[in-house]
């Protein structure tokens, strides 16, 4: 098997390994109809694993105790089993503190009273020591002997238990991963890269006594209370010069391969991701990832949406955004302000350590220290060529007082002369240069617009249009009178450019193309052969711009430029009303109007632009049956309709809008099952037909249960998928709060469970926007006899930091705020006004501050169902006798009225 198919297989032979026998049998069931060659060459593989298994490889006994613990496991969803209390030689575990793909630490204490203190011991998972993991175990302790550094975990004591366990006991570090640290205490650029510089210090020692880490990522950098960095995890490092392989010969090397294999795919370097050999400046890649983390706030090629196999292409093909250009888009206030400073030598600095090939990185860790050193002192750095102007910009940022008097006189007359000689130079070739230049600058816009575009964009390239467009529109402005296909040419070339701008999250910067392309398609179309390309440039321009206040939440901004995409591609409809692409163009308009109008709570208005919309696509697929495209984008329109329909109340004809889209959405599935985008789309509209089908009074658990097993294939396919994660959690969530079998403390814990799981996919920071209501969902569900308030502090925590996050949201656009948004913020003063949770004064104050909430927004009253029936409620909370009331009865009979319809 050649590398590049074991590449593209060895994801998936990890994952198989991971499943119970039942699911892998079922996962490769789904492999076979994707790809049939690649089932049949792991079904191979497993073969051979477990004939191997059955003549004991890798499989001799551990401690007896441990293989019946692990052997009274049910399930993979089983915890792992408790061994504190059990002692390991003279240590005392207590409890887990983590676990890794070959080792498990657990937290103890000296048993025998020599010394007081917790220690971190390390050993085998169980199941998985053997020969070769013995020794290389035993290499590990070796490695940690030779290091003593104060930023690197000291190795206190190392042995095997009862002959056959290793384990190695290290000095316990209390802390928090470097990143979560950095973020938590607000640290700025310098401070970050002096703390850097302590791990950069520990590394170098390392790399001083030949030895690699090979696993650096912000897990095994912890920084105490007190600012100590400590580096911790030598498990799979080697060394490079290591005597005994000269004499274990065969097995050395098979413990040198086994420990190569084993990485961190984020923060592994190409030549690991490739199986080559590795070096010194493999741990500066992972080094130069960390800071690119801890600088810039994003992972330099991995992002949510990738597979394991595309992020690991990534890691040899993609090459970074520059860093400063991430950091001023990202949501850590501290260093987006801050983003300037990381132009020029961070930017270079970084960019260095981040090079696919080997050589052309920092030789090791002190090489990157020096550099990062030099910025800290103005001082020039060596990763860029020290040309005369750069060298003598340094010098002046050194010595800004005293260059400042001496430079005014000595500037001047240089300025002069030097001034005199360039224009009489530069006015002999200008003519020539000009022309040439403008021609260049034509071929580039040419070529922009052309097919590149086109290709860049599905890859999420298009930034590399960004700066070598925004030079050619210079170089051709002040050219004179432009004919109207120039204007054409620089309008197109102006809305990439803020299509590429507003994909970065620059969106003031997007504006100003924007508006430049928009005044240069002022009017109709200069004549009738222009109309199609014209009235397109325009509806583009109009769209991105829309898109710019959207996200920003300037909705009446939105709205205004979202109607003129729709009226100018009307007219471009009413030229040929049966031009497909004009029908098209005004089907998205309508479409963007009407989810503006669905989130502003103007449900009438939404469902008729997206009707219209429904019909335009509708009418272009009866020529265009067999387009996917156009077919997933009918099945958008359609779950929109959906979406508006349950947010009225109209669950009934909701669930049979969803299912119609879910018919078009499982057949293209099946047309493309490599694509687990349309499995996402088949989880999602599962997911909010069964809402439907519960508010239609109808059994959900069926298509719940259809919906987790989509989102559980969505996991096993990419588990480092954020969003993904996401939607299975909030299946999860909905499957709990209908499941009938469970006790009210079962419930609670497993509704703490989910939400410590979301909580943990994004570690020290605070939850999305959208993830709030899942948020308050679970925390509803986490209240009952299982969990009492008073002595329940997780449920209080969990309460106390929605709130907050909800509070910050709405105060950033009160009037703006997203219904979904408002509804979770009103459910959570409900929460706490119920009768469990609160006595009664704090109960009428949750209720008042609830009615407060909703007089936020209009629009919803006997509009949105869910705030109505909250409203409802409050009322209820507030007047006790408030059933009785014409307005209150009003609200109950609209309620009925819509389930009904």
């Amino acid at each position: 098997m050649d590398r590049q198919r074991w590449l593209a297989l060895s994801p998936l032979l990890d994952e198989l390994l991971d499943l119970s026998y039942a699911e892998r049998e079922e996962r490769l069931a789904q492999l076979q109809l994707e790809d049939p060659e690649a089932a049949e060459q792991l079904g191979r593989m497993l073969a051979r694993a477990r004939e191997l298994q059955s003549q004991g490889f890798l499989s001799e006994p551990v401690v007896a105790q441990w293989q019946e613990a692990l052997a009274s496991v049910p399930d993979d969803t089983s915890p792992p089993p408790d061994l504190a209390g059990q002692a390991i030689g003279p240590y005392l575990l207590e409890r887990q503190l983590g676990q890794g793909g070959m080792g498990t630490v657990w937290l103890a204490r000296r048993a025998d009273g020599r010394f007081e203190g917790q220690v971190a011991v390390k050993f085998l998972m169980a199941g998985l020591f053997g020969r070769g993991d013995a020794g290389r175990f035993a290499r590990e302790g070796e490695i940690l002997a030779r290091l003593s550094h104060p930023h690197i975990a000291r190795l206190l004591d190392a042995g095997v238990h009862e002959g056959q366990q290793p384990y190695l006991v290290l000095e316990y570090v209390d802390g928090q991963p470097i990143d979560v640290y950095c973020r938590q205490h607000q640290l700025d650029v310098e401070a970050r890269v002096r703390l850097f510089l302590d791990v950069l210090a520990a590394v170098a020692h390392a790399h001083a006594r030949l030895i690699l880490h090979r696993d650096l990522k912000p897990s095994n950098i912890l920084v105490t209370r007190d600012g100590d960095v400590k580096l911790l995890d030598f498990g799979i490092a080697k060394l490079l010069a290591d005597a005994t392989q000269a004499s274990e010969g065969a097995a050395a090397t098979e413990l040198t391969q086994r420990a190569g294999s084993a990485f961190t795919p984020q923060f592994a370097a190409p030549e690991q991701v490739q199986q080559a050999d590795v070096t010194t400046a493999t741990d500066v890649y992972a080094l130069g990832v960390l800071l690119y983390l801890l600088l810039g706030g994003h992972h330099p090629t991995a992002d949510d949406t990738q597979t394991q196999l595309d992020r690991l292409k990534a890691v040899v093909e993609q090459v970074p955004k520059r860093l400063s250009d991430v950091a001023a888009s990202q949501d850590d206030t501290v260093i987006a302000s801050q983003a300037r400073r990381l132009r020029g030598d961070l930017d270079t600095i970084v960019a260095k350590a981040l090079k696919k090939t080997p050589a052309e990185r920092y030789a090791n860790a002190q090489a990157l220290a020096e550099d990062l050193q030099r910025w800290l002192d103005h001082e020039p750095i060596r990763a860029r060529p020290d040309s005369r102007l750069y060298v003598l910009g340094r010098f002046v940022r050194r010595h800004r007082g005293a260059v400042a008097a001496g430079g005014l006189a000595v500037g001047a007359l240089l300025a002069l002369t030097t001034t005199s000689l360039l224009q009489a130079h530069r006015a002999e070739q200008a003519e020539q240069q000009a022309q040439a230049r403008r021609q260049q600058a034509e071929d580039v816009l040419s070529f922009m617009l052309g097919e590149f575009a086109d290709k860049l964009r599905p890859i999420g390239r298009l930034e590399l249009l960004d700066s070598v467009g925004g030079k050619a529109l210079k170089v051709l402005d002040g050219g004179g009178t432009l004919s109207p296909a120039d204007r054409l040419q620089r309008a197109k070339a102006l809305t990439v450019i803020g299509e590429v701008r507003v994909s970065k999250r620059e969106l003031e910067a997007a504006l100003e193309p924007l508006e430049s392309a928009t005044e240069l398609l002022q009017g109709d179309p200069p004549n009738a052969d222009m109309t199609a390309a014209w009235r397109k440039a325009q509806g583009a321009a109009a769209f991105w711009q829309g898109e710019v206040f959207f996200r920003q939440r300037q909705l009446d901004k939105a709205e205004q430029h979202w109607t003129r995409y729709r009226d100018v591609s009307a007219k471009w409809l009413q030229v040929d009303a049966k031009d497909a692409d004009a029908q098209l163009e005004l089907s998205y308009a309508e479409n963007s109007l009407g989810s503006l109008r669905l989130g502003r709570g103007q449900f009438a208005e939404a469902e008729q632009a997206f009707r219209h919309s429904l019909a335009l696509k509708e009418s272009v697929l009866e020529g265009r049956p067999d387009d996917a495209s156009l077919q997933s984008d009918w099945s958008d329109t359609v779950s929109w309709i959906g979406r508006l329909l349950q947010q009225t109340g109209r669950y009934e004809g909701s669930a049979q809008t969803f299912e119609r889209a879910l018919s078009r959405v499982r057949s293209l599935r099946l047309q493309h099952p490599a694509d687990l985008e349309w499995l996402k789309r088949e989880a999602s509209l599962l997911s909010q037909l069964s809402r439907s089908q519960l508010g239609a009074g109808r059994n959900a658990m069926p298509t719940l249960t259809r919906a987790k097993a989509a989102a559980d294939q969505l996991s096993r396919g990419d588990p480092a998928n954020i969003s993904w994660a996401v939607l299975a959690l909030d299946i999860e969530a909905d499957l709990l709060a209908q499941r009938r079998d469970l006790t009210p403390a079962a419930r609670v814990r497993q509704a703490g469970l989910l939400l410590q799981t979301l909580d943990g996919l994004r570690p020290g920071k605070p939850p999305l926007e959208n993830w709030l209501p899942l948020w308050v969902a679970l925390v509803e569900m986490m209240v009952g006899p299982g969990c009492a308030p008073a002595d329940c502090s997780a449920w209080r925590q969990a309460l106390s930091r929605a709130e907050q996050r909800l509070d910050a949201v709405i105060a950033s656009r009160p009037e703006a705020t997203p219904l979904q948004t408002l509804n979770a913020a009103v459910r959570l003063q409900l929460l706490k006004a119920r009768p469990e949770a609160a006595d009664a004064s704090d109960r009428q104050a949750a209720c008042g501050r609830a009615q407060g909430l909703l007089q936020l927004r209009a629009g919803w009253s006997q509009s949105h169902a869910e705030l109505t029936q909250r409203w409802l409620q409050v009322q209820s909370c507030l007047d006790p006798r408030a059933g009785e009331r014409s307005d209150w009865q009003a609200a109950q009979a609209w309620l009925q009225h819509q389930r009904d319809s």
